[in-house]
């Protein structure tokens, strides 16, 4: 290994362990939108878990989250409400209230600590030379979207692994059982991966899916028809209310309706809600329909760059896509790395992996105390812009870029006389 990669590690150490600092301290509280409107209280996500178990422990529903109905063991009861599959509620949940709800956030920190290193460590491993190891290792570490997965006591990093797990196995062409355990857990864990379910079936991993299936039944219906309301609170998340302004949301659609008001403003042509509804529409269908399409089109899918395309449509059509959630995207870019190092890759890791510039656009962390901040746009309206995409785009380039790639060798394949159409025409797949 050459001096200069020893550096990058001790550096990536270095800028990690001011994060772990930082969890006990606030230092970097005012870089991040979430750590200052919480007002420094930290384990918001976490103790929606922890809650739900309680609940569960009471005989209240896991999405009840009204204080005057449950039993709030919450500090301060300040909390999100639980948003998952009941049965990580009856089983880690319930688990976690064998200790008070302080040990049980700190614990938890360790374990997604634990988690990320064991990424690094699997990362490590899958690289032969040294300094390639030391520059791609060092991406876990310098991602700064993991100190909010400590600070809210977020569950994405977790799901982050699965799939990290999940597409090392498909670059090693062994997607089989491991592959779908991998799968099947980070579903039941966090259910953004069932975007996954197109590629299981064009890769024709029936068992996936039916035990995934199977599962599913098994571990949420009793529930649900234990307690009447539960499945419309849990439908409730992929309902998404009219499109508007929050600071928060960093995903693409909320950057599509700031430019698309921003436009009708300085225009002076106020965007009306249906108009800003249908925009939503057509980005959620292009977002998914290009990677259908392609999927269908190509004759022998790369498992790998289609999960990857699906990972990255997550950000471009979720309705609520929160800064901590890109850790999630870290995988993706982690192992397209492992498989070919480009300017491109790297170019997206350092603007995902930096902070935003909230901290320029409210250096007084006036959002904390001002509420309506959070729900207006943000003056002048190039600064709207500017601070949404520093997220939303770097995630557009990569689905964009990985669209490109699986298209191109679609066409490549096309012009080799090898058109294909799955399920309806598949001549030359196998070749």
């Amino acid at each position: 290994m050459s001096r200069w990669s020893r550096l990058l590690l001790v550096a990536a150490a270095l800028i990690h362990l001011s994060m772990l600092v930082s969890w006990r301290t606030g230092t970097l509280n005012p870089l991040f939108f979430d750590a200052t409107v919480t007002h420094g209280h930290r384990g918001w996500d976490f103790y929606a878990l922890y809650q739900a178990g309680h609940n569960v422990l009471t005989g209240h529903s896991v999405y009840e989250s009204d204080g005057a109905k449950i039993d709030m063991v919450i500090p301060g009861g300040t909390y999100t409400p639980f948003r998952y599959l009941p049965v990580s509620a009856y089983t880690v949940g319930v688990l976690l209230n064998l200790v008070s709800p302080l040990w049980a956030y700190r614990l938890w920190v360790a374990f997604v600590e634990l988690t990320l290193l064991g990424c690094a460590a699997l990362t490590w491993r899958a690289i032969d030379d040294p300094n390639r190891r030391a520059r791609i290792t060092s991406m876990w570490l310098c991602f700064t979207p993991f100190y909010l997965e400590l600070y809210m006591g977020q569950f994405s990093l977790v799901q982050g692994a699965m799939v990290l797990i999940c597409l090392l196995l498909a670059l090693r062409g062994r997607p089989g059982l491991p592959f779908d355990a991998a799968w099947i857990g980070s579903v039941l864990w966090k259910q953004n991966t069932a975007l996954f379910v197109p590629v299981i079936i064009r890769l024709r991993r029936w068992r996936a899916l039916i035990a995934l299936a199977l599962i599913l039944g098994a571990t949420t219906a009793p529930y649900m028809l234990l307690h009447p309301g539960a499945l419309h609170a849990f439908l409730g998340n992929l309902r998404a209310e009219p499109p508007w302004f929050q600071m928060g949301n960093l995903g693409l659609r909320q950057w599509v309706f700031d430019a698309a008001w921003s436009i009708g403003d300085v225009l002076g042509t106020p965007l009306e809600q249906g108009a800003a509804v249908w925009i939503q529409r057509v980005v959620v269908l292009c977002g998914v329909g290009l990677p259908l399409a392609l999927l269908a089109l190509d004759p022998k899918p790369d498992p790998v760059s289609h999960l990857c395309l699906w990972m990255a449509a997550y950000f471009c059509v979720y309705h609520h896509v929160w800064e901590h959630h890109y850790v999630m995207l870290l995988p993706v870019l982690v192992v397209l790395s492992i498989r070919r190092e480009s300017v491109w890759l790297w170019a997206i890791y350092v603007l995902l992996a930096l902070p935003t510039p909230f901290v320029l656009i409210d250096p007084q962390g006036r959002v904390a105390v001002m509420d309506a901040m959070r729900w207006t746009p943000i003056r002048p309206l190039w600064q709207d812009l500017a601070y949404h995409a520093s997220k939303a785009l770097p995630a557009l380039a990569l689905y964009a870029g990985l669209a490109w790639q699986i298209g191109a060798g679609i066409g490549r394949r096309w012009r080799a006389g090898r058109f294909t159409l799955w399920p309806l025409i598949d001549r030359g797949a196998a070749s």
